[in-house]
């Protein structure tokens, strides 16, 4: 059984999944903390009969999301891993192959009013949805199928600790989650190069592949050129003396909203 430990050393215990609660009560926890963990985008229930249009079925799925700017929304399953892969991947295929219309839109505006119901209406008509499964434990053969329907495979846990507190653990696959920092690795080899762990950190605030960005660390200012090798996200310095710690192989890259500056930190 897993467990977690927060800085005020209290500990939290995974509730056992495929025993303790209900769809519905997964579902609710879900929809409660949607818009805290990705707050770039608008949730909502999703309860409209999708039709399938190649398999004449009909399916209805838990939740929906759309992101602020209208560039892409989200059609969420809400599923126990007790559940059957292929009842999963059933009720994804119906979605996939659901044809959206105005009517899709009206039915997001019914339920968040305080949407832009021209800008759902362009956005349905234009943008095919993305699927994602909301799981509440690691399914790794979920994984290849759904993914082919365009369809992530998130994991969601619960846990609590001994007086009821909630603690939740999100893993999977899953939109990307702005942070405002991210894990770097210093290359001692390489005293002017450092790797960026999480590798869409740097995308999320338009730094693209060969972009130089400005990074302070201890009061001095370098410019640094983000520079791609394979699946691997590096920044490189042209200082003429090594910017970092040559000492220390860990720091973190951080961004300040308030600043819209990048810095990095000791880790």
């Amino acid at each position: 059984m897993a467990k977690a430990i927060d800085y005020n050393n209290t500990w939290y215990q995974e509730v056992t999944p495929r025993s303790y609660y209900l769809e519905n009560d997964l579902e609710r926890a879900i929809i409660l903390n949607l818009e805290i963990i990705f707050p770039q985008f608008h949730a909502l229930l999703f309860k409209k009969t999708l039709v399938d249009s190649v398999r004449l079925k009909n399916s209805i799925p838990d939740l929906a999301m759309v992101k602020s700017d209208y560039s892409e929304w989200y059609i969420i399953e809400v599923e126990l891993g007790k559940h059957n892969k292929g009842h999963v991947v059933d009720q994804i295929q119906s979605f996939y192959n659901c044809g959206y219309l105005d009517e899709h839109a009206d039915y997001i505006f019914l339920q968040r009013p305080d949407l832009d119901l021209t800008k759902l209406k362009s956005m349905v008509a234009k943008v095919p949805p993305k699927f994602m499964v909301i799981v509440n434990e690691p399914k790794e053969d979920w994984v290849a199928e759904l993914r082919k329907l365009r369809c992530k495979t998130c994991v969601f846990q619960i846990y609590h600790d001994f007086a009821g507190n909630p603690l939740y653990r999100l893993n999977g696959e899953h939109p990307f989650i702005y942070t405002h920092f991210c894990h770097c690795k210093y290359q001692k080899t390489l005293p002017y190069a450092i790797e960026v762990l999480e590798t869409q950190f740097l995308e999320s605030y338009g730094i693209e592949n060969t972009h130089v960005v400005n990074i302070e660390y201890n009061g001095r200012n370098f410019l640094w050129e983000r520079q791609d090798d394979g699946s691997k996200v590096f920044l490189i310095c042209n200082n003429d003396k090594p910017p970092l710690d040559p000492l220390r192989d860990r720091y973190r890259l951080n961004y300040n909203d308030s600043l819209r500056s990048f810095s990095f930190t000791k880790d």
